[in-house]
C-alpha cells in the first residue's frame, strides 16, 4: 500500500511538472507561439521533470504523510520547489539554450509550487474537511464554541479539526481580550468575549461550550459553569494548568464541567460503588424525602441495591412527584419503594413508619431551613428540627435500626438563630444518643448551602429577573458555602458508610462565595448586564442571619477521615449536662410553653449576635 502511494505521487508529480512547464510557454507567448519555441517546450521537458523528480525526492517529498501536514511541511515544499526550479534555471543557461525566456522559468517555478504544493495539501484539506462536513450533514458532529483564543484554545480547535472522529465542530472562539475580537483562527471567527455567550450560542446553535483557559480563576469558571447550567447547555473543559503541568492530564482531554470543581476547590470524587455494601439489601428510610437533598437521596440510593427505599414527607405533592418519577425509572426491577406521607413530629406516626417498614438504615433530611422565617416562628423550628430529630432517634433505638444519619447545617456552629439553634440542638441529641448503649450508629453531616435547591438564592434571582425587579442582596459582602446536590448526597451516602457512630462530618468546600458575585452572574447570563440593565438592591441584613458562615466550632478539633475531602469534627462533652438540657427544652416544648422556652434558652443555651 505505501508503494503504491508513493508511485502516484510520483506520477502526480510527473504529470503536474510537465503541466507546469507547458503552461509557462502557454502563459507567456500565447496560443499562437512560434514553432521555436514549441520545439523548446518539449525539448526542455524531459530535463524539467528529471531536475524536479530528483530534487522533491532528495527533499524527501515521498517519505511525508501529507494528510498530516503543517507549516513545516509547506516551507518544506517551498524549498525543495525553488531548488529544483534554480538548478533547472542552471542547466538551462548551462546549455547556453537561448530559446528558453527567462519569463517562462519564473512563471514554471510559480505554476510548480501552485500544482505540486496544491495537490499535496489537497489530501491535508481533504482529511480535514470533507469528514467534517458529512458529520455537518448527518448531524454527528456538534457544534462548540470555544472560550478563549490563546494558545490552548487555538490548539484545541486545530486538533478537532485534525481529528473529526472526536465529533466536533468549532463555530467560534469566545475570549475577553478586545484586541481578537473578528479574527480567524484556523478558519474560526473569535465571535465576542465571554459576556456575549447567550447571543452566541443562539445565534450560531452551539451544542456545547469548551473552556479551554487552563489558567482561569475558579471564580471565572464558576461564573461560566453557571451561565451554562441556567441556559441548560453542556460546558466542558480541559484540565487545568497545574494538571498539565504534573501531567496527569493531556491538554486535549476533554471533560465535562460541573458546579463541584469550580466552588473555590478541587472536584470531591466519590465512588458510590464502595458503599453498595453498606446499603446491599437494606431497608432505607429517608424523611424530607420531597425536598433537595431528599430526593436526590432517593435517586442515588436506588443504584446501591437496597432491598427498599422508603419515602418520608409531610408533603403529599413532593413525594407523588419522586414516586412517580422513581417508579418509571426502577421500570419494574426487584428494588420496592414506597412512598409515606407522614409528619415527623407526630410521635405515633413515626412509631408507625418504624414498625411497618423495620428500617436497617435512617438518613434525616426533613427540616426547616428559611432563617428570617424561623426567627418569627421559634417553637415550630424547635418542634420540626429538634423535637423530631428526638422522635426519629428513639424510634430507631426501639427498633434496632444500624445507622441514622442526620443532615445538619453550618448554621447550627455558633448559632445566630432560630433555625441555627435547632439544627445544634438536633447534633447534640445525635451525639448523646450515640453515648447510649444501643446497636444504633449515629452521626450527623454537616452542610452550607446548596445550589439550586427549592428555595435557594439562584431560583430567587431568576424570578425577579423574569419579573422586572432588582436583584436583592442583603449584604455587599455577605458570603456563603456552596455545594451542588449530588455533591451533597455523595458526601452523605460516603459517611454513611464510614461512620462508626458519633461523628461529625463536614466537607472540605474551599473558599465562600460572595451572593453579590452570584447576583452578577445570573443577571449576565440572563444577556444582560449588571447595574445597567439590572440593579442589585441591597436590603441589609436580615433576622438571625450571619456575614459569614463558620464550619467549625472554636471548641471543636478537626481530623481526617479515610476521605481526603471530609473531614470530622470532635469536642468533648458534658454528656450529663446535655441530657437535661435536652429533655427540658423536650418537655417545655411538648407543654406548649413559650414563654417558659424563650426564657429557659436564653439562661442555658444564649444565641450569639450576628
Amino acid at each position: 500500500m505505501i508503494i503504491i502511494k508513493k508511485l502516484a505521487y510520483l506520477i502526480n508529480d510527473i504529470l503536474l511538472a510537465s503541466a507546469a512547464l507547458m503552461l509557462a510557454y502557454l502563459l507567456r507567448f500565447g496560443f499562437d507561439m512560434q514553432p521555436r519555441y514549441t520545439q523548446s517546450c518539449f525539448a526542455l521537458l524531459p530535463l524539467a521533470v528529471s531536475i524536479k523528480i530528483s530534487v522533491f525526492y532528495v527533499s524527501g517529498f515521498y517519505k511525508q504523510l501529507w494528510r498530516y501536514a503543517s507549516l513545516q511541511e509547506g516551507v518544506r515544499l517551498l524549498k525543495g520547489i525553488s531548488v529544483a526550479s534554480l538548478v533547472l534555471t542552471g542547466a538551462v543557461y548551462f546549455i547556453q539554450s537561448e530559446s528558453v525566456p527567462r519569463g517562462v522559468l519564473v512563471i514554471d517555478w510559480l505554476l510548480t509550487l501552485g500544482l505540486v504544493g496544491g495537490s499535496r495539501f489537497f489530501v491535508r484539506v481533504k482529511k480535514d474537511l470533507l469528514p467534517n462536513a458529512k458529520k455537518m450533514r448527518d448531524g454527528s458532529s456538534k457544534r462548540v464554541i470555544v472560550v478563549g483564543a490563546g494558545e490552548a484554545g487555538c490548539m484545541l480547535a486545530k486538533h478537532m479539526q485534525a481529528h473529526p472522529d472526536m465529533g466536533y465542530h468549532v463555530v467560534a472562539f469566545l475570549d475577553d481580550n478586545p484586541t481578537k475580537k473578528n479574527l480567524m483562527i484556523h478558519g474560526v471567527k473569535v465571535a465576542g468575549s465571554t459576556r456575549s455567550i447567550p447571543h452566541a450560542i443562539a445565534a450560531l446553535k452551539a451544542d456545547e461550550l469548551i473552556l479551554a483557559i487552563p489558567s482561569a480563576a475558579n471564580r471565572e469558571r464558576r461564573r461560566l459553569a453557571l451561565e451554562c447550567q441556567e441556559l441548560g447547555i453542556p460546558c466542558k473543559t480541559v484540565p487545568s494548568m497545574a494538571e498539565i503541568v504534573e501531567e496527569r492530564e493531556d491538554i486535549f482531554q476533554i471533560r465535562d464541567i460541573d458546579l463541584k470543581e469550580l466552588l473555590g476547590r478541587r472536584e470531591t470524587e466519590f465512588d458510590l460503588q464502595d458503599s453498595v455494601g453498606c446499603h446491599r439489601g437494606q431497608t432505607v428510610l429517608i424523611t424530607g424525602a420531597a425536598g433537595s437533598i431528599g430526593s436526590e437521596l432517593c435517586r442515588q440510593l436506588i443504584a446501591l441495591e437496597p432491598a427498599k427505599v422508603v419515602a418520608v414527607d409531610i408533603s403529599e405533592n413532593g413525594l407523588y412527584h419522586i414516586e412517580e418519577e422513581l417508579l418509571l425509572t426502577l421500570n419494574g426491577q426487584g428494588l420496592l419503594f414506597e412512598a409515606r406521607v407522614t409528619d415527623i413530629k407526630d410521635a405515633t406516626a413515626v412509631e408507625r413508619v418504624f414498625a411497618s417498614c423495620k428500617p436497617d438504615i435512617v438518613f434525616h433530611a426533613a427540616a426547616y431551613k428559611h432563617v428570617p422565617m424561623m426567627e418569627r416562628h421559634p417553637i415550630e423550628a424547635l418542634q420540626n428540627n429538634f423535637l423530631g430529630t428526638r422522635i426519629l432517634i428513639d424510634a430507631a433505638q426501639r427498633h434496632n435500626t444500624k445507622r441514622f444519619t442526620l443532615i445538619s447545617t453550618d448554621k447550627a456552629v455558633n448559632p445566630t438563630s432560630m433555625m441555627g439553634l435547632s439544627k445544634q440542638l438536633a447534633e447534640h441529641s445525635i451525639m448523646v444518643a450515640s453515648c447510649e448503649p444501643c446497636d444504633t450508629r449515629f452521626m450527623a453531616v454537616r452542610f452550607g448551602n446548596v445550589l439550586g435547591s427549592n428555595g435557594s438564592v439562584i431560583p430567587k434571582f431568576k424570578r425577579q429577573i423574569q419579573s422586572g425587579d432588582a436583584l436583592t442582596v442583603t449584604h455587599r459582602d455577605i458570603t456563603r458555602y456552596f455545594m451542588t446536590i449530588q455533591e451533597a448526597v455523595h458526601l452523605v451516602v460516603q459517611a454513611n458508610t464510614i461512620g462508626e457512630g458519633g461523628e461529625i462530618f463536614v466537607l472540605n468546600m474551599g473558599e465562600p462565595v460572595r451572593i453579590i458575585d452570584l447576583a452578577r452572574s445570573v443577571i449576565r447570563l440572563s444577556g444582560l448586564e449588571p447595574e445597567r440593565d439590572i440593579p442589585i438592591r441591597i436590603t441589609g441584613l436580615r433576622p438571625g442571619e450571619k456575614m459569614q458562615e463558620e464550619l467549625f466550632g472554636e471548641d471543636e478539633e478537626v481530623q481526617a477521615t479515610t476521605h481526603p475531602q471530609i473531614l470530622k469534627v470532635s469536642r468533648e462533652i458534658n454528656e450529663i449536662f446535655l441530657r437535661r438540657l435536652l429533655k427540658e427544652i423536650e418537655s417545655t416544648l411538648n407543654n406548649g410553653d413559650a414563654l417558659g422556652l424563650a426564657q429557659y434558652l436564653k439562661q442555658n443555651l444564649p444565641i450569639r449576635a450576628a
